[in-house]
């Protein structure tokens, strides 16, 4: 391509002066016209020889010979074989002997798992069916106006044989404590009972009206006792007082 250029010009620097006569920008042409041609031949000449080489070191590595001499490949290819690796083979069953198969191994007998035990569970006081004549709620209120409503004689009654209610007490202590009791004269009851006023025996000292707690005091009694794990004072509805001293009378019996 530079030859090419290189030779237009030239040929528009002679048909330019066709007199041939001196003229300085014409001989400059006709200079520079010959020094690319030169270039281009040197640079031809030189990528001619760049391609020889490239298409030697080629032909080299597809028949694995190169200029400095045979590929380490091509002389691992005749190195010496070694010896071949012996897999061992099954043992030869013997006319007459019968292969032994190995059976299962025999499972010892180990210890034996602890099954832990459940614990008794404890029925907490909500599991009583209903509350009692004082602690009632506003539906037994409402059913009070119809004469509906139970009295403390009947849960008396009931207690005596075999049942429960649930009492709504105020633990008079450094900070009044609202409390549900399940009174009765079962395990669960007495269970209850000594969760709120500690272990029986449970023995009663006196009566008086509470003077302190946010509830309204005039329905209540706050009865002051002693059990096993010392003094207590409890607030409880007036009409379960009754109730109150007949169970923690008896709670000993029960346990």
């Amino acid at each position: 391509m530079i030859a090419l250029v290189a030779a237009i010009i030239w040929v528009v620097s002679t048909y330019a002066n066709a007199s041939n006569s001196w003229d300085p920008l014409n001989f400059v042409l006709r200079i520079a016209a010959g020094a690319v041609t030169i270039a281009a031949t040197v640079e031809w000449l030189v990528l001619s020889v760049r391609e020889s080489r490239r298409e030697r070191f080629r032909d080299g590595r597809t028949t694995g010979v190169h200029a400095g001499g045979p590929r380490k490949k091509a002389r691992r290819a005749h190195a010496a074989p070694g010896p071949e690796r012996v897999v061992p083979g099954p043992e030869p069953v013997l006319p007459g002997r019968e292969p032994v198969v190995p059976g299962p191994e025999p499972v010892l007998p180990g210890p034996e798992p602890v099954v832990p035990r459940p614990e008794p569970e404890v029925p907490s006081p909500a599991a009583a069916v209903r509350r009692s004549a004082g602690s009632g709620t506003v539906a037994d209120k409402l059913l009070s106006v119809f004469g509906r409503r139970r009295s403390p004689a009947q849960d008396l009654a009931a207690v005596a044989a075999g049942g429960a209610v649930l009492v709504v007490a105020y633990l008079m202590e450094r900070k009044v404590r609202r409390v549900v009791v399940r009174v009765g004269l079962d395990a669960a009851s007495v269970a209850s009972l000594e969760s709120v006023l500690g272990a029986a025996p449970h023995r009663v000292f006196g009566t008086q009206t509470p003077s302190r707690g946010v509830f309204e005091r005039s329905a209540y009694t706050q009865l002051e006792g002693a059990s096993r794990s010392g003094a207590w004072s409890i607030a409880v509805p007036t009409a379960d007082v009754d109730l109150l001293r007949y169970v923690l009378a008896r709670a000993e019996e029960v346990r």
